[in-house]
């Protein structure tokens, strides 16, 4: 929120919400700092409608953001973001019955989404903080909207209750690490309509040693560090984060991935360089890197025989018109490319570089063909004038089309498109080696 930064240089702000998300915009503003924003309240929607029916509610609220405006006196804002809850030891409780009567005494509670747990009992959370040579004190992160506090033992205990065994720890903890980082926006994948998850990819020695998949079904179940891994991450940031259906996450609809995060590992199969590689290490060097976006499109060529077919489905899927980045946008998106369609073009002659450079050409759309604002959007983020009749690319870059190669037989590939669509410095991708991955 924006407005959060003026009041906390004592520039008094008016915040119009629906109602919708008055909750949300109030939940937000205490827990940054600023309980007493001024916020007046609009009935939901504003957006998509007709200019009579948007002069109707303002006129219904303008004498309200007249009073807001003019006689409001809030406190300044501290800017001092609220925390709420325990940091550690964590609070220890006594269930009496069987695991059925544990998971739904947890969900009952909110601490878990519906899927099993296992009970995570101190015995197994000490078991589980093993894996790891960080104090089982240290403050992980202060996940945002709630900013509940995580702890290192917190994170053992969601990796208790999914399943997860304790050498998956410097994989959980390396992800957090990205997922934290101001420049991901959490608070904003996580409370906005759009039906973000994540998308974990695993690199060098670790995937390797920890059997994460990277062919057949690479993205789906029955491989249990990939799936683990992604329950554990989408747990515990949507638990301690307090970011659930109907409060804080306002995903329209949503998806599984919201629930179970997608982990993969890149296929050493691929005709080119890995990712990590791509970033400078070598290529046994583990590392984690986190996206945000999806869900994926499926992308399917079983009949080209050449690159000039494979091509142009691929164009074709990457430029769809209801994705969040499209006209130019500042995030990433993701083409996970199963090997079949990798060696295809590999064996062309052509590299991961020719691939984004072609894509990101050739996918582009004149703006009239995407949302109605976008020859707006497109000349702010590409800085210079976009007409109806432009040409215009999905993001802003060939770079920001990162290609990762996985999966099994058969010519299936996904596409993964962004979040992030608006004007922003933030960016939905996050690389993270430590020093844990490297043991």
């Amino acid at each position: 929120m924006n407005q959060l930064r003026l009041e906390k240089v004592g520039i008094p702000t008016v915040t119009i919400a629906t109602s919708d998300f008055i909750g949300l915009a109030k939940t937000t503003a205490t827990q940054e700092g600023a309980p007493n924003l001024a916020l007046v309240e609009v009935e939901h929607p504003i957006g998509g409608i007709g200019l009579s029916s948007v002069q109707k509610k303002a006129k219904g609220i303008f004498p309200e953001v007249m009073k807001m405006a003019t006689e409001w006196q809030p406190e300044k804002a501290t800017g001092k973001v609220t925390i709420k809850g325990e940091v550690y030891p964590a609070p220890t409780i006594e269930v009496e019955g069987t695991v059925e009567d544990v998971n739904n005494y947890f969900f009952e509670k909110g601490w878990s989404n519906g899927l099993p747990i296992v009970p995570p009992t101190p015995e197994k959370v000490q078991a589980m903080l093993k894996g790891t040579s960080r104090d089982p004190d240290e403050v992980v992160w202060v996940i945002p909207p709630r900013n509940g506090i995580l702890t290192v033992e917190g994170v053992a205990a969601y990796a208790v209750m999914t399943g997860c065994k304790p050498e998956y720890m410097p994989v959980l903890l390396s992800a957090l690490e990205g997922m934290k980082d101001e420049g991901f926006n959490w608070r904003g994948l996580t409370t906005t309509t759009h039906p973000n998850g994540l998308l974990v990819v695993v690199n060098g020695k670790i995937a390797k040693d920890l059997g994460i998949a990277s062919g057949v079904g690479a993205a789906s179940g029955f491989s249990q560090p990939n799936m683990a891994i992604g329950y554990a991450l989408a747990l515990m940031t949507d638990v301690v984060g307090g970011s659930t259906p109907q409060t804080e996450d306002k995903s329209s609809l949503g998806w599984v991935g919201n629930a179970v995060a997608t982990v993969v590992a890149e296929s050493e199969n691929s005709p080119w360089e890995l990712f990590n590689e791509e970033q400078g290490f070598k290529k046994d060097d583990s590392i984690v890197t986190v996206f945000a976006g999806g869900p994926p499109t499926n992308i399917q060529d079983h009949t080209s025989v050449g690159n000039d077919g494979l091509l142009r489905v691929f164009a074709n899927t990457i430029n769809n018109a209801g994705q969040n980045t499209t006209c130019a946008s500042k995030g990433q998106v993701v083409l996970l490319i199963n090997e079949e369609h990798a060696q295809m073009f590999a064996e062309e002659g052509w590299t991961k570089e020719k691939l984004q450079n072609w894509l990101w050409e050739n996918s582009q759309r004149p703006a009239k063909e995407y949302a109605e604002k976008c020859a707006d959007w497109a000349s702010e983020y590409l800085e210079k004038p976009v007409g109806p009749d432009t040409n215009v690319p999905i993001v802003r870059t060939p770079e920001q089309i990162r290609i990762i190669v996985t999966g099994g037989a058969g010519k299936h590939s996904q596409y993964w498109g962004g979040f992030q669509h608006f004007k922003s410095p933030k960016s939905q991708e996050k690389v993270v080696i430590s020093k844990e991955l490297s043991k």
